[in-house]
């Protein structure tokens, strides 16, 4: 089942952005020759609006031709229209995905409601033989209080291991418990493992965009940072770049079926941002190479064979990236 949803979630996302620059060609009177999600062998095909709809074999993506962005079809079609026209043909692919994901953000937002941290911490694991254990800690504890001061954030739980004895209460199953432990130099670590406890707050759905729109904007520079860097990480070689691929994304993808459809639209979410700013990434052969090569052809004279020949090097350094990220997927999910 985590194949399929996983099949669901990226088919839908490449659909949506592959939509966007059909339809800005079209708007333009550009003719689409064919539409495909997924690559390979064609499985099923159909003419409709003076474009041929495919459905091929090889899932991972999609594709618009779209006329006139082949060499030999210089002079028509896209390559016919005025720099803005381009433009927008190829920035309209990730301005869907964005669309996409600012319209479950705002639904989830009006149907699960706001997430908002109320600073306590939820114990998700308790490792056998720590501090932890020894205290009387329990996964599913609450943790409200220490030295008798409210939690105002996770992180002053470190003050548990400043020497001397301690006081923290927790809720459990409903009641509060009070707990006690000695810290002495030496020790290292706690032994628990928690995560900020989270609150959901009701809102209407012009107010869920309105936050929506707030919150993609707030945390797009902080996504731009974790993709260079994590890409950067994968190239370099680091055990955990934290960059998942596509083996990965199908066991994100079944573990949020599982926990239900808010987790899944919530990783559609992140799946379409993701998406959308990765396709930005000045890489030839994505939209962000063909951005920069259009703007370059604005000054310099770019021939189209030797436009034919960066995005071939782009589309073989993404094949590369691809193959480096599956591995380090595997690697991570087989334990090595």
């Amino acid at each position: 089942m985590s194949l399929i949803w996983f099949l669901v979630l990226i088919g839908v996302s490449v659909f949506v952005h592959e939509l966007g620059h059909y339809l800005a060609a079209k708007a333009q009177g550009v003719r689409v020759k064919a539409f495909s999600l997924g690559f390979g062998p064609v499985l099923w095909r159909r003419q409709a609006w003076g474009t041929e709809w495919r459905l091929s074999a090889i899932p991972l993506g999609g594709y618009a031709d779209i006329e006139g962005l082949l060499p030999e079809e210089r002079g028509r079609g896209y390559d016919a229209l005025p720099f803005w026209g381009k433009l927008l043909v190829l920035l309209m692919g990730v301005v869907m995905n964005v669309l996409l994901a600012w319209g479950l953000l705002a639904y989830l937002f009006s149907a699960q409601g706001v997430p908002e941290a109320t600073g306590r911490a939820v114990v998700l694991e308790v490792l056998p033989g720590s501090v932890a254990e020894r205290a009387g800690l329990r996964p599913g504890d609450l943790l409200v209080a220490v030295d008798g001061r409210p939690l105002r954030r996770p992180q002053e739980l470190e003050r548990l291991k400043v020497p001397g004895p301690h006081a923290f209460t927790v809720l459990r199953e409903g009641r509060e418990v009070s707990l006690r432990l000695t810290w002495q130099e030496g020790m290292g670590k706690l032994g628990v493992v928690y995560q900020p406890e989270v609150r959901f707050r009701r809102v209407d759905f012009p107010s869920g965009a309105l936050l929506a729109a707030h919150r993609i904007l707030a945390f797009g520079p902080e996504m731009v940072r974790a993709l260079v860097g994590g890409l950067l990480g994968v190239l370099s070689g680091k055990p955990d770049s934290g960059v998942v691929g596509p083996v990965g994304l199908v066991a994100e993808t079944g573990r949020a079926a599982q926990e239900g459809v808010f987790r899944f639209l919530e990783l559609a979410v992140a799946v379409n941002l993701s998406l959308a700013l990765f396709n930005l990434l000045p890489i030839p052969a994505l939209d962000g190479g063909r951005i920069l090569l259009l703007v370059l052809s604005r000054f310099f004279r770019i021939r189209p064979e030797q436009e034919a020949a960066v995005h071939y090097l782009g589309f073989l350094f993404l094949l590369l990236l691809v193959l480096l990220v599956t591995f380090q997927d595997l690697r991570r999910l087989l334990g090595g």
